[in-house]
């Protein structure tokens, strides 16, 4: 049916064209009968542009052999035309994907790496009275141990002796044990002198001064290479640790206040902070750092020599590795 159509169309067609051609031939048209014929002229001229023009319109013919475009054939085509026309700049932007929720997945604490800050001949900090950190730091730790033989977790010192450390291994240590938590004692010293800070540190950059000279200080004797440099600032932007790490940092410094505050009312609790020390960056679990006191201020000296002291700091560290573990919902029996 649609090819009679078309024929019949071109039919008309032609025979529009003949007879406006044999209305305008000249040796057919006498001169005094111009005039007479113009509006012939007229009449066929506008024959001929409305057959172009039926011509040009598409055959509104539809087979009865093919079911017709469904709605929703349409309405896709449509939608198609609509995404391709759309500019990448105007593309909804897609949804920014939300923290698991820590009790999806039932978590333990089994095993825990004490690290006593220095050691050997990293003496850290020194007290004008001759106390040094890496002595104070390693009887806390010891005691720590100690305090932790009833506890559901298997504890692994970096150093149990005065011997020289690299943070390097301390960090390779840990990593190698497989560890579900890191923990770093330090002392710290610092100006002025009055000050009596208690601060404990998770991994992140910092734009403290203060923060960012204790940390150069603390990594001096890291033992990295150049080589180390972008992978561990890495770490620092992108790890996934770091909530686990703060969630660690402010149980510890909490339980820390408390207890020490008691028995030294002139503590300053400076909280939890960001720090790129490199026992943090580098180690592959949540991993704390805490200044449990301050060797620069001789009252607190006097503290630290205190062997009562020194116990209520161990039992303070015990109690915010407790708390944290408690809060994964997970078990506590020891190697399950």
């Amino acid at each position: 049916m649609a090819d009679e159509v078309a024929e019949t169309k071109l039919r008309i067609l032609r025979e529009a064209i003949r007879s406006n051609i044999e209305v305008v031939r000249p040796d057919r048209v006498k001169p005094k009968e111009s005039l007479k014929r113009t509006p012939l002229v007229w009449l066929w001229g506008s024959l001929l542009i409305a057959g172009v023009s039926y011509l040009a319109i598409p055959s509104l013919v539809v087979s009865r052999g093919k079911e017709p475009s469904s709605s929703a054939a349409i309405l896709e085509a449509r939608n198609a035309s609509s995404s391709a026309s759309q500019t990448p700049g105007t593309a909804a932007a897609l949804p920014v994907p939300s923290g698991i929720n820590r009790s999806v997945l039932p978590l333990s604490v089994k095993r825990i790496i004490i690290d006593p800050g220095h050691g050997g001949k990293q003496h850290g900090a020194i007290s004008e009275s001759g106390v040094s950190e890496k002595d104070i730091t390693l009887d806390i730790a010891l005691r720590l141990r100690r305090l932790m033989e009833n506890a559901p977790f298997e504890v692994i010192m970096t150093r149990e002796t005065d011997d020289t450390l690299s943070l390097e291994k301390r960090v390779a240590f840990a990593n190698a044990n497989n560890a579900d938590l890191f923990v770093s004692i330090h002392v710290n010293w610092m100006e002025p002198r009055e000050v009596r800070p208690l601060e404990t540190y998770y991994v992140g950059a910092s734009d403290d001064p203060a923060v960012i000279k204790l940390a150069s200080i603390e990594n001096r004797d890291s033992g990295y290479a150049l080589a180390d440099y972008r992978r561990m600032l890495e770490k620092i932007y992108f790890d996934a640790r770091r909530d686990e790490s703060h969630r660690l940092a402010k149980t510890i410094n909490a339980e820390l206040y408390q207890s020490l505050s008691q028995i030294n009312p002139e503590l300053e609790n400076r909280g939890v902070k960001m720090a790129p020390f490199a026992v943090l960056i580098g180690t592959q679990m949540p991993a704390v750092l805490a200044e449990v006191s301050c060797l620069s201020n001789e009252d607190d000296v006097k503290l630290l020599t205190n062997p009562d002291y020194r116990e209520k700091i161990a039992q303070a560290l015990l109690r915010g590795l407790r708390s944290y573990a408690t809060s994964l919902n997970g078990s506590e029996k020891k190697g399950s």
